[in-house]
């Protein structure tokens, strides 16, 4: 008999599921039989989402209860099960081994956050599923399929968002160990951004900005340096900050990662320690990618906009995205400026706002983050992406029936 549990709703509790439960395999072979008798399926993480992506009006499942493992080879690492950042990291460290980035947050499961695109800063790092070189994938039938470099349907299966079955396994490319010192600065004048955005954002390894769109007190620059020092945003009028750090509206409470010192990588580049609740919450988030190129020309269009969605922000982050080759990345063979807002936790509110921000952005080719909220008709979001009939055929290739399709997928691929 295989365990269930309440499905619950998403980290932020603005979607509850529709699955009235989640049924939790122990194994391998209970989550073939799940995925084989199932009509429709889906697979619940770590549920920091904030739209329907990962829910099924049919049956949920999860990898919670499955043994997690983890196995370094050379520069290589296989991640078995619902592993997360914060595990993952401290044993590559160990081993003297390091990934090349990490979000924000080290909270979210390494399966769930490749299959979405989820990222972490600076102008030449790719998102986290640019390190993957395999994906283990369970299909409708219940078999299980490994998928490599070599075979072509990889730049689908790499950054899937779980439409070709539950991934039960990624394996990751590796580099030595690195140390990374960061601070955070106000102070650097809105103007000195707008002016060369991509200067600011690409003088460390990885760089953060903040800001509320029009109070400078609240504007805040975030850099991260594998090099020892971050005294450049000095030279802009960057003064550090201290213990008492607020991004834009929300302000902290002992929970952000060290500044002012050198630490291990997974130590510094999150911006919230892996030993402590990142916030309670209670938000809503949206993200857009834009071609860098075109960061002046975008940040000046949402500054126009921006009183329309003043009383709804909380703070609004800007990061960078190296170009890669998966399908249905938003930095598909375009580095990208993502602009991405924290919201009040008002779904109605948040809602009415964004077509404002996606008007804005609809001249620069915008795409929407997978996982966050955005009102985007699933025909706009196609067009930006050149790929997207290709990596349907993939999808009808490995699905047939349908099994891991779901409301999002289809307002996405399209009937």
């Amino acid at each position: 008999m295989i365990d269930t549990r309440a499905a619950g709703t998403t980290w932020s509790g603005n979607h509850r599921y529709r699955a009235p439960e989640v049924l939790l395999p122990a194994d391998a072979d209970e989550l073939a039989e799940v995925v084989a008798s199932a009509d429709l399926l889906r697979v619940q993480a770590t549920r920091h989402t904030f739209n329907d992506i990962a829910d099924s009006e049919g049956t949920l499942v999860s990898l919670e209860r499955m043994p997690t493992r983890i196995a370094i080879d050379g520069d290589r690492v296989r991640v078995e099960g619902l592993v997360t950042f914060a595990e993952l990291a401290p044993v590559l460290e160990a081993e003297g081994r390091a990934l090349h980035n990490l979000g924000s947050l080290p909270h979210i499961s390494v399966t769930g956050a490749t299959a979405t695109g989820t990222h972490g800063s600076g102008v030449t790092n790719g998102n986290l599923s640019s390190a993957l070189t395999a994906v283990e994938i369970v299909d409708a039938d219940g078999t299980t399929h490994r998928i490599d470099h070599d075979d072509p349907r990889f730049p689908a299966a790499a950054l899937s968002l779980g439409a070709l079955g539950v991934i039960t396994a990624v394996e990751l490319r590796t580099e030595p160990t690195y140390a990374v010192t960061q601070q955070a600065y106000t102070g650097v004048a809105w103007d000195d951004i707008a002016a060369d955005p991509i200067a600011v954002l690409g003088g460390a390894r990885s760089v953060s900005i903040f800001t509320t769109w029009g109070d400078p007190a609240h504007d805040l620059v975030w850099a991260k340096s594998d090099t020892g020092t971050t005294g450049w945003v000095e030279e802009l009028g960057g003064r550090p900050v201290g213990d008492d750090i607020h991004l834009g509206r929300i302000r902290t409470v002992d929970n952000t990662t060290p500044r002012g010192s050198s630490g291990p990588w997974h130590t510094r580049l999150p911006h919230f320690r892996a030993d402590a609740l990142p916030s309670d919450g209670d938000e809503i988030q949206s993200e857009y990618f834009v071609p860098l190129a075109h960061a002046a020309e975008a940040l000046a269009a949402v500054r126009a906009v921006a009183p329309s969605f003043d009383a709804q922000l909380l703070v609004t982050e800007l990061r960078t995205v190296a170009a890669d080759e998966l399908w249905l990345s938003p930095a598909y063979r375009r580095d990208v400026l993502a602009i991405h807002f924290t919201w009040r936790n008002d779904t109605d509110g948040v809602l009415s706002v964004l077509p404002h921000i996606e008007a804005a952005l609809a001249p620069f080719d915008a795409r929407p983050h997978w996982g966050k909220a955005y009102t985007m008709p699933g025909d706009r979001v196609r067009a930006t992406l050149p790929r997207a009939q290709e990596f349907k055929d993939v999808v009808r290739q490995a699905d047939p029936r349908g099994v891991f399709r779901n409301t999002y997928l289809r307002g996405v691929l399209g009937p």
